[in-house]
């Protein structure tokens, strides 16, 4: 049964209050007719449960803004949700589209920092958020007293001589409820085997990011802070800081204990409003978490990004020995699941499920 307004509902209870089941959740899919963000096209999801969601079905199926029982809790960039003729793939053009939002997707074949990997010359972050999505689909699933609410699409990175990469992806919620998931399943459709780089750029901020929050989760290892710059400020990985003027970002790759099932679990919380999101996902499919700190003004954002490889670009990948390749015909599944706490019981009830050694 759908928990909602304080109680169980059976199916029938709720058809029996409501003309349709859209007036208290369901998907809307739209076009934005303005600025920059002129022709996209994208789906709002309402879960019945207070969470709230915008995917952008024509930049690789991100979610843009995100919120619950109206308070906002992803970050959004300056640059507006860019329609994807836009997108400036060379070096760091990837940086004047980067909308945030609570999902930016990176890769698939480079993700991290551009890089020169023999011949070609590889952009920042890579092509998926630019990828207009395809065979998209969205809707309200019922089974018995249970409904799930969802979207789905297919993109596709391919070029003549080169991969060929199809990427189904499907963005969940249950009704009533206060968690979404994401699950992507790549497959290999070419002839050839190919890189294979994938990263979830999960973007939170105020006022879920303050002074006040933390990032929690029981470590297999010790944090390693990305350069010099992130050495410095090590001391304070796990807390975040006010807007600070001049603030250089910094990035630590953390290692999550797993679970019995290999699922790693991070939790940020802020410890005035108690209110907090956890995030769990695969360890086997993303065996590499980076969290992006930024403190700066205007651009106050905390990433928790899980992804299967470091955000060091794809020649350093290859050197290090990390670079992960798919084969023809071969599919791989990633899925991770946002949740969102809301109160110190679900806070405490989160920390206490965290997986220990």
């Amino acid at each position: 049964m759908a928990r909602l307004f304080g109680r169980e509902w059976t199916m029938r209870e709720l058809l029996e209050r409501v003309g349709e089941l859209g007036q208290i959740a369901g998907v809307e899919r739209f076009t934005y007719t303005d600025g920059v963000r002129d022709g996209v096209q994208a789906a709002r999801l309402r879960s019945g449960g207070g969470l709230d969601y915008t995917v952008l079905l024509s930049r690789g199926m991100d979610i843009a803004h995100a919120s619950y029982r109206g308070t906002p809790f992803a970050w959004v960039s300056a640059t507006g949700m860019a329609h994807p003729s836009r997108f400036e793939p060379e070096t760091r053009g990837w940086l004047r589209t980067f909308h945030g939002g609570l999902l930016t997707g990176c890769g698939l074949s480079n993700a991290g920092a551009p890089s020169q990997d023999g011949d070609e010359s590889l952009g920042l972050h890579g092509h998926l958020s630019h990828i207009p999505a395809e065979e998209c689909a969205s809707g309200t699933i019922r089974t018995g007293d249970e409904a799930e609410i969802f979207v789905s699409g297919t993109l596709r990175e391919a070029r003549v001589f080169s991969e060929n990469l199809r990427l189904t992806r499907r963005i969940s919620s249950p009704l009533g409820g206060k968690s979404l998931t994401v699950t992507d399943t790549v497959e290999n459709v070419g002839f050839q085997t190919s890189p294979l780089m994938l990263l979830y750029h999960l973007n939170f901020g105020w006022p879920l990011v303050s002074e006040t929050t933390d990032l929690i989760y029981h470590r297999a290892s010790d944090p390693i802070p990305r350069d010099a710059v992130a050495a410095a400020g090590f001391e304070r990985w796990q807390h975040l800081d006010p807007p600070t003027p001049g603030y250089a970002e910094q990035c630590f790759f953390h290692d999550p204990l797993p679970d019995r099932d290999n699922h790693a679990t991070v939790l940020m919380i802020n410890r005035t409003t108690h209110m907090g999101i956890s995030v769990a996902y695969d360890r086997a499919a993303f065996p590499f978490l980076t969290q992006w700190k930024m403190m700066g003004q205007g651009e106050y954002v905390c990433g928790i990004e899980p992804a299967n490889c470091r955000v060091l670009g794809r020649a350093a990948e290859r050197e290090a020995g990390r670079l992960q390749t798919i084969a023809p015909g071969e599919i791989r599944r990633f899925t991770v699941t946002l949740t969102v706490l809301d109160g110190l019981s679900e806070i405490a009830g989160a920390e206490a499920m965290l997986p220990h050694r």
